[in-house]
């Protein structure tokens, strides 16, 4: 019986041990249909989280024809494409958000590691390289402003909360009118889609009057049990109310990636990395 019981042991390690190599590096592609208040013509975005520095194939070629295979009208990054470690490199990422710039609108919000290099004297060369490189790319982040899209009837929002909320064992609430003074007033008579790293204050993004908010941050849970979901967040709270997916907050909508790389840990189980696509439409009744 021991015996047995061993051996179901090893198959069942082993099993996992192929599922963690093969999700840590390999991406899915999950897609959204989505209508929304205000949208003049359908548009399809391709969203990017978490990557990490990480790269599919020779210059990120896999990645890089996936995102060209699905027609994308426009890219969101939506944080850490990067990893505030200085001993890693940077440039395989530089590289392909400058090819994804010369073929499609991007717009991207930081997460926490980018505001973790610029913030720290121990980052101050890596974030001087880092905004040097991103400047070269002729992308342009989207730090607490946003970008109109009048012909789609969208206005794009690019949030950067303060990095001390970025904390571990805990979570302080965001203060009382942050993203009023953060963002201002939300604009009226346009579809407003909130780039947001961090998903767990989709209440206070769905307050402030976010139609749809773009997330990452959470990884999946890095581990994901079914019926349970993720197990565990950057901030160390086990089952995560928010890991991945779709949520609905009032007449708000968060689609939460599960990201591209990872970080510590940097394994992946029964937790594919995700590249998401999310097609708004026009809600029905409303004129184009």
């Amino acid at each position: 019986m021991f015996a047995v019981l061993c051996t179901v042991l090893a198959v069942l390690a082993v099993a996992c041990l192929w599922v963690i190599l093969y999700d840590t590096h390999h991406f899915v592609t999950v897609k959204y249909s989505l209508s929304l208040p205000f949208v003049k013509k359908d548009t399809r975005i391709v969203m990017i989280s978490d990557l990490h520095n990480y790269c599919y194939g020779k210059e990120n070629g896999r990645l890089t024809e996936a995102i060209d295979a699905l027609k994308p009208d426009m890219i969101v990054l939506a944080g850490d494409m990067i990893t505030s470690d200085a001993r890693e490199k940077f440039d395989g990422t530089m590289k392909l958000l400058k090819r994804l710039n010369e073929r499609y609108p991007v717009y991207y919000a930081y997460g926490n590691h980018e505001q973790k290099i610029q913030l720290y004297k121990k980052y101050e060369n890596m974030g001087k390289k880092f905004e040097k490189a991103l400047e070269e790319t002729g992308i342009r982040p989207l730090r607490n402003t946003h970008v109109e899209l009048a012909e789609r009837g969208i206005t794009i929002y690019g949030l950067e909360i303060d990095h001390s909320l970025y904390k571990r064992l805990s979570r302080d609430p965001l203060p009382e009118g942050c993203m009023k003074q953060l963002l201002g007033a939300p604009r009226q008579e346009t579809c407003r889609i909130l780039i947001a790293h961090d998903p767990e204050y989709f209440p206070d993004y769905a307050g402030w009057g976010a139609d749809l908010v773009l997330a990452g941050h959470i990884h999946g849970g890095i581990v994901r049990v079914p019926f349970l979901g993720g197990v565990i967040s950057p901030s160390l709270w086990l089952f995560p109310k928010y890991d991945g997916g779709l949520f609905r907050e009032g007449t708000s909508t968060m689609v939460l990636g599960r990201g591209l790389g990872t970080h510590s840990p940097r394994v992946r189980l029964f937790n594919p990395a995700e590249l998401v696509v999310v097609d708004i439409g026009t809600q029905k009744g409303e004129q184009n």
